[in-house]
């Protein structure tokens, strides 16, 4: 029935089907596409065998409930398979001396080298894909592997494991320190007082180094110059005790790990006194990628591309605006800033944000100063530091909430351990019931009603009790000041060309043409402002209607001109027309030559009020041709009574 084939875990197709775990044409259909992997194929005497893992998980489900483990067969593997004798591991616990120069007892040597053989077997298996398989793949193979450990035979010394944790923990700890990890505490030197002056320096500038030696590895650089220098022998506990000290480690950390994790042990922070906030005294907005898989018209069928911008109130940590996009940019900030005012109806007396380039562009700094109420203040908070509450809420919200979804992919920048990682192989088998884009803004608004909903431990309130509750300290913000508000000025003049005003947001291309009050093209506009810059001022979530445009005057205001609305798009083809539709078209098509003919006309008051034309042009020149240049007095004043400037 299970049997391993090529190192993998397989099972015999015509026993699936036949104990009813699945359909013969079930079966036939899944192999077929590639949803299940065959192994062997079957004929001439031979079982088609087919990969365990590779089998949907509805239908394991069902072999597991008919009380089968196909894993059953790793209680006879053999673990010793996989154990090499370590002639180093003998040699280190050989030699280990004690603070009274004397040796492990023998039978503590034996016990530490069979342990370094047996973590060596562990650290080979876990990091082999293929031997994994026989333990059950990533999933079981720490359970496999410490059950293994305890059938070995007695006479194999080695710490026996209560769970996996412990055990996990252990290796963690000989990958990281090597043999010393194994010595028991009461056999470890403790003597740092030889570290001091040259010999610190020397020890400590090695571990700082960002190729992170391990204290085996400094410890034998020290050795091959400890002779030459006449310094004295060291243990690795003393170095270690020594380095774990904190005036060494705040050192070493910082260069040996970086200034991220030196702050997360190290990094002096403020503490803010809330006993005095309330609802909207302070906003603060984030925004990162939104760990959500959707489905995607690509090969894989599913992607994670969209971005999330929240609005916090801190103080009830509250979520009262929020956008989700495709790129972080000022038109998702503006959008969930909009949302937030429209929420709250009032104003905050602190907003913060980060370094983001959309926060900081001259049309969000704009918005930032209209925003805060009289007496407030924005700022954006110094990169690297862990002073945003936002960052700190949303890590949360993250946790709590947006992870718990079936179809998250976990995938925050600084995921390191497995619970805060996704099972692709479950995401994948189920790609085809993904939600596509369309969908996400009411999947977000369920997972904000949820946040809000909730609380911290040890609050009386949730978040919408604490944002509700009264308080003396609010401006409110009317219709008309949000209206004005909530305008974008594009920060470069833009020209309006002959065939309109075009804008680009957020990668989407836009076309607004002026119309006069009779829904017909404004010629008088066209007439003054084609090919002239302008200053364009919208709302971003009113692109698809009208944009406003004002010229800049020369002391640098800006005074309005005109609404434009988005260009009239027409239907060339007569089936496609709609009512109306070709009037529309002839009507628009219509102001090419109405232009053409107004212009013509101007030009020819001009001829009449001027003279100068194009037969008058001919006529001088004729005459300078045939004078050579030298047109008689008389003759010349009789050609120019008629023209320009004897009319002055």
């Amino acid at each position: 029935m299970f049997e391993y084939q090529q190192n993998t875990i397989c099972v015999a197709g015509a026993w699936l089907y036949s104990e009813g775990i699945m359909t013969e044409s079930n079966y036939k259909y899944l192999c077929s596409n590639g949803k299940m992997k065959k192994v062997t194929i079957g004929g001439n005497g031979r079982k088609a065998m087919v990969a365990y893992e590779s089998i949907p998980d509805r239908f394991k489900k069902i072999i597991r409930e008919k009380g089968i483990d196909p894993y059953a067969s790793v209680k006879n593997i053999v673990f010793g398979d996989y154990m090499n004798w370590d002639f180093k591991a003998e040699q280190y616990f050989r030699d280990y001396l004690l603070d009274n120069g004397l040796h492990l007892p023998e039978e503590k040597q034996k016990e530490y080298t069979h342990q370094a053989i047996m973590f060596n077997a562990v650290k080979h298996i876990s990091t082999n894909v293929i031997i994994q398989k026989r333990f059950g793949g990533k999933k079981q193979m720490w359970e496999r592997m410490l059950e293994a450990i305890s059938n070995l035979p007695e006479t194999w010394m080695h710490t026996r494991y209560k769970n996996v944790v412990s055990f996990k923990r252990a290796i963690q700890k000989y990958e990281k320190d090597g043999y010393v990890s194994i010595v028991s505490g009461k056999w470890l030197n403790s003597n740092p007082s030889k570290i001091v002056e040259d010999v610190a320096d020397f020890i400590l500038s090695q571990y700082c180094l960002p190729i992170k030696y391990t204290i085996t590895e400094v410890l034998k650089i020290y050795d091959s110059v400890r002779e030459a220098k006449g310094w004295k022998t060291l243990s690795e506990r003393a170095v270690g005790a020594w380095l774990e000290k904190s005036e060494q480690k705040r050192i070493w950390m910082l260069a040996r790990d970086g200034k991220e994790e030196y702050m997360k042990h190290f990094g002096h922070t403020v503490t803010r006194k809330r006993t005095e906030w309330f609802p909207n005294a302070w906003w603060a907005i984030d925004g990162t990628k939104l760990d959500l898989v959707h489905f995607a018209n690509n090969k894989q069928k599913m992607a994670a591309e969209l971005k999330i911008n929240v609005v916090f109130d801190v103080y009830s940590e509250k979520i009262i605006g929020w956008d989700i996009a495709y790129s972080e940019n000022h038109a998702s900030h503006f959008r969930a800033i909009k949302m937030a005012v429209n929420e709250s109806g009032c104003r905050p007396f602190l907003f913060t944000y980060d370094k983001q380039s959309g926060h900081t562009s001259n049309r969000m700094q704009d918005l930032y100063d209209k925003l805060p109420a009289k007496g407030g203040t924005h700022y954006s908070h110094k990169v690297g530091r862990k002073s945003s509450p936002a960052e700190q809420i949303f890590k949360r919200l993250q946790q709590q909430v947006i992870s718990k979804m079936w179809f998250s992919d976990k995938q925050g920048i600084k995921v390191r351990t497995a619970t805060n990682k996704p099972n692709t192989d479950f995401i994948v088998e189920y790609k085809n019931a993904l939600p596509t884009v369309d969908e996400f803004n009411k999947i977000f608004s369920a997972l904000v009603n949820k946040w809000n909903a909730g609380k911290q431990e040890d609050w009386e309130f949730n978040r919408i009790e604490m944002y509700n509750q009264e308080t003396e300290h609010r401006e409110e913000i009317n219709i008309m000041d949000q209206l004005s508000m909530f305008w974008i000025d594009e920060t470069k003049v833009k020209k309006y060309y002959a065939h309109g005003m075009p804008l680009t947001v957020e990668g989407k291309d836009y076309l607004y043409e002026v119309y006069d009050e009779t829904n017909n093209v404004d010629l008088n506009f066209r007439q003054k402002y084609v090919g002239e810059s302008l200053i364009v001022r919208y709302d971003p979530e009113r692109l698809d209607e009208f944009v406003g445009l004002y010229e800049l005057t020369p002391s640098g205001e800006k005074r309005f001109i005109a609404y434009a609305q988005s260009k009239r798009m027409h239907e060339s083809i007569p089936v496609l027309m709609k009512d109306n539709s070709k009037a529309l078209l002839l009507q628009d098509i219509s102001v090419r030559d109405q232009e053409l003919k107004r212009d013509q006309e101007a030009y020819e008051m001009l001829i009449q009020r001027t003279g100068i034309d194009r037969e008058s042009l001919i006529e001088e020149q004729e005459l300078m041709v045939k004078f050579q240049g030298h047109l008689p007095k008389e003759e010349q004043m009789s050609t120019d009574s008629n023209g320009f400037y004897s009319r002055f």
